[in-house]
């Protein structure tokens, strides 16, 4: 652990003079309170730069990446003289000269189970900027232990999701879940990442100064293809799982498949019905178990989660893995 304590070198008075302006605000708040970010790429890093700018008076940064060239179309901070630097590294010397009052810690280390109960138990919050679910589901499981609220994060190509949760595990409304593909795998829009870690930044910042207690356990979603944006409260659908395999969407047989894809090809090895993922508020569903497929199994996901919300069922499923798993499941 590296522990930088940025000196005074400027005035800080009338930094938040527009903060202080807002019904309810109190700086000071922010001034004692400490912010846990694991991962300081796209998401974390504009999570950060936002926190120490509104006043955060601590910030644990955690990460074990060194930059790299693929990552400075959406994590602009570094530059090319920063590859093969440290990541938490760069960005404590930046935030320090972005407020020089702020206490920064860097980790550059995995973010297990252990670490972010050892580091993260001094903290108000914590911000989930990894792209991994093993990270991401040691967070929950952490953070559930010590009674810890987070921000969940994640992106994928045109669309971004936020989550301020609190009690509750992340596998309790995303179900039994495969990984899904990082940002080099699966592609994603530049700013988007700087989108959603604003965002965070924004639900802890409200969640430390006790206001909109509305927002939390709830699930915001954004898709820039379609220019849209949702809400949705968290609920567990444990004794139902969201997300399931291509063999137990098989063993269902009565279930009517939908078809997501906007590119219908190669089509899918069972019968099914093609739908617009968009127009979903609209759809008739039928009286048997659904199953969701899409190109990878995000937005059937996500579609499934909104139409069980509209419709109290818990028959509504997303395959995993979407089309590619279940053409791969006929192939074995």
């Amino acid at each position: 652990m590296n522990e930088e304590r940025c000196e005074f070198g400027t005035s800080t008075e009338g930094r938040y003079v527009a903060q202080l302006r807002l019904p309810g605000w109190s700086q000071s708040k922010l001034q004692e309170a400490s912010v846990l970010i694991i991962g300081v790429g796209g998401l974390g890093q504009p999570a950060a730069l936002y926190l120490t700018a509104m006043g955060i008076g601590r910030l644990l940064l955690i990460d074990p990446d060194q930059v790299e060239e693929a990552n400075l179309h959406r994590q602009p901070l570094y530059t090319p003289a920063h590859l093969q630097q440290l990541k938490v590294e760069v960005l404590a010397h930046h935030l320090c000269l972005l407020r020089p009052d702020l206490k920064v810690e860097t980790y550059p280390y995995w973010a297990d189970e252990k670490l972010l109960e050892e580091v993260g138990s001094t903290t108000d919050i914590w911000i989930d900027g990894t792209d991994n679910i093993q990270s991401r589901l040691a967070i929950s499981r952490a953070a559930l232990r010590l009674g810890k609220p987070w921000v969940y994060g994640s992106v994928y190509q045109w669309e971004g999701q936020v989550a301020l949760i609190e009690g509750l595990a992340y596998e309790e409304f995303f179900g039994e879940i495969a990984e899904s593909p990082s940002c080099s795998q699966g592609g994603v829009l530049g700013s988007l990442p700087g989108l959603v870690g604003a965002w965070q930044a924004s639900l802890a910042v409200l969640y430390l100064q006790g206001l909109f207690s509305n927002l939390r356990n709830r699930l915001f979603r954004i898709d820039l293809s379609q220019g849209i944006a949702d809400a949705f409260f968290l609920a567990s659908f444990s004794a139902m799982p969201l997300e399931i395999s291509a063999a137990q969407a098989l063993a269902y047989p009565d279930a009517v498949w939908i078809d997501l894809r906007e590119q219908l090809n190669p089509p899918l090895p069972v019968p099914s019905l093609q739908s617009k993922w968009h127009e979903w508020e609209s759809w008739q569903l039928p009286l048997s178990p659904v199953i969701l497929v899409c190109e990878r199994g995000e937005r059937s996901r996500f579609v499934a989660y909104a139409l069980r919300h509209k419709t109290q069922r818990k028959d509504i499923h997303s395959l995993r893995g979407g089309a590619p798993a279940l053409l791969a499941h006929f192939l074995t």
